[in-house]
């Protein structure tokens, strides 16, 4: 099947295209360099034919969630997003290579850089969990490798809230358990856990855990397979690590491990067994980090297997980080605690520092306001009205080098762009409203407003 040719890159100011990176159903990735600070990143552009509330929705959600959890090291970087002047959404992030999920069938893992890989991603995975999000879409594709060869976990563009399991979207077949293929749920830590268990399999043997060479391997026949539980061992997997990927691609969700966390540590049993140098856990531990959604009557089982894991935590503790070793990534920043100065010192440090932080207030007020009143301010909106949409567009109130429209949107969304127009999509007899104001050098103008009703 012939594939689509990449849309034309949108102009983003600050940023240089370069070439393009990649197509996919719903989204393009360009290569541009950022001007200031100067680096190559990622550009994510959605199709603009495909760009109605709906996708701006889950747009929004995808740059919400990657923001809230790419700052975990197995998480790819999100640097920014916004709306093109021609009205495409884009998201801005960290540079990585696709390769791992590009070759792995043709140059399959060892399984020590597998296992390695798995309880990375993993964690990356659990810090999600614990955030009340699932991915929903966990495979080789979709762990990219940084410049610094760290693997990391991409596209959260289908993920949810863990409570919202109603509906799978884009699912990729290979890779999903058996009761997301039967329909039954959209996604659950059960399901993640199979997905990883498969990832892992897959980096090892080549092919996921259904394929079968010289039989059919078409999405129907690995459907069936799955949901039958007809999958096919691979002798490239040892046996200690075998006994961890059976438990994790269990039919029943229920024979599953309870949590990615718990299989993870059975993994770093493995790389004992094995030899292997053991990999950290990284995953926030600390009171400030986000607590998971609760479920509302947990079952005996479930707090059976959660005891046990607490026990099996304390353990590793005591054993000096031997055993089931973890990072608590908000203490790993390698600097050193400094020591407490002299009460005295305290004190003239205080009025020292309230005298500099007045005197910096003082002089950002006055600087603020000079350049508020510098910046142009946009005159007159025109708002038309069409079938279900409005189209705003003004006059250049006198834009000059770097300066760009600041538009806010009725659900809060703060957008910055280059051109001079700006659509909006409702239902008819809904007032939809935007303010534009011009923004330079950081600093925002007095904002301009409009409204209009979509035609039916």
């Amino acid at each position: 099947m012939a594939r689509r040719l990449p849309s034309a890159p949108p102009v983003l100011p600050g940023y240089s295209h370069l070439h393009v990176l990649g197509t996919g159903g719903y989204a393009d990735v360009f290569l541009y360099e950022q001007a200031l600070p100067r680096r190559p990143v990622a550009v994510k552009v959605l199709l603009a034919e495909l760009v109605d509330e709906e996708v701006r929705r889950s747009f929004r959600t995808e740059v919400n969630l990657m923001g809230r959890l790419s700052s975990h090291p197995g998480i790819l970087t999100v640097y920014g997003a916004s709306v093109a002047s021609d009205g495409r959404p884009y998201l801005v992030m960290e540079l990585a290579s696709p390769e791992l999920g590009e070759r792995f069938r043709t140059e399959p893992l060892a399984p020590e850089a597998a296992i390695r890989i798995g309880i990375r991603v993993g964690a990356a995975v659990e810090t999600a969990h614990r955030a009340g999000v699932l991915h929903r879409d966990i495979k080789p594709a979709n762990i990219l490798t940084t410049s610094f060869g760290h693997p990391v976990l991409s596209d959260f563009g289908i993920a949810g809230l863990q409570h919202d399991t109603t509906e799978a979207a884009g699912v990729s077949i290979p890779w999903a358990a058996p009761e997301v293929l039967r329909g039954e749920t959209g996604g659950s830590i059960a399901t993640e856990v199979w997905s990883l268990g498969a990832t892992i399999f897959s980096l090892i043997a080549s092919r996921s855990p259904a394929e079968q060479p010289g039989r059919a391997n078409d999405h129907d026949a690995l459907s069936a397979r799955i949901m039958a539980h007809e999958l096919q061992p691979s002798r490239a997997i040892p046996a200690p690590l075998r006994s961890v990927l059976d438990k994790a691609l269990a039919a029943k969700p229920a024979d599953r491990y309870a949590s990615v966390e718990a299989m993870l540590l059975e993994l770093q049993r493995v790389q004992r067994e094995l030899g292997f140098d053991e990999t950290a856990i990284e995953v926030e531990v600390d009171a400030w980090a986000a607590e998971p959604i609760a479920d509302a009557e947990p079952d005996a089982e479930a707090e059976a297997a959660a005891d046990a894991l607490r026990l099996r935590r304390r353990r590793s503790r005591r054993s000096a980080g031997i055993t089931g070793s973890r990072v608590d990534i908000s203490q790993s920043t390698g600097r050193r605690q400094p020591q407490k100065p002299k009460r005295f010192a305290i004190g003239i440090g205080i009025g020292v520092a309230s005298v500099v932080v007045l005197g910096i207030v003082a002089v950002a007020a006055m600087a603020l306001s000079s350049v508020s009143q510098q910046i142009p301010v946009v005159d007159d909106i025109e708002a038309a009205p069409e079938s279900g949409r409005v189209v705003f567009t003004w006059p250049d109130p006198g834009l000059v080098d770097t300066d760009s429209y600041h538009v806010r949107t009725p659900e809060g969304d703060a957008l910055i762009q280059g051109g001079r127009q700006f659509t909006l999509a409702g239902e008819p007899g809904e007032a939809l409203c935007i303010t534009v104001a011009v923004n330079r050098d950081g600093s925002t103008g007095a904002p301009t407003e409009a409204c209009a009703e979509p035609l039916p």
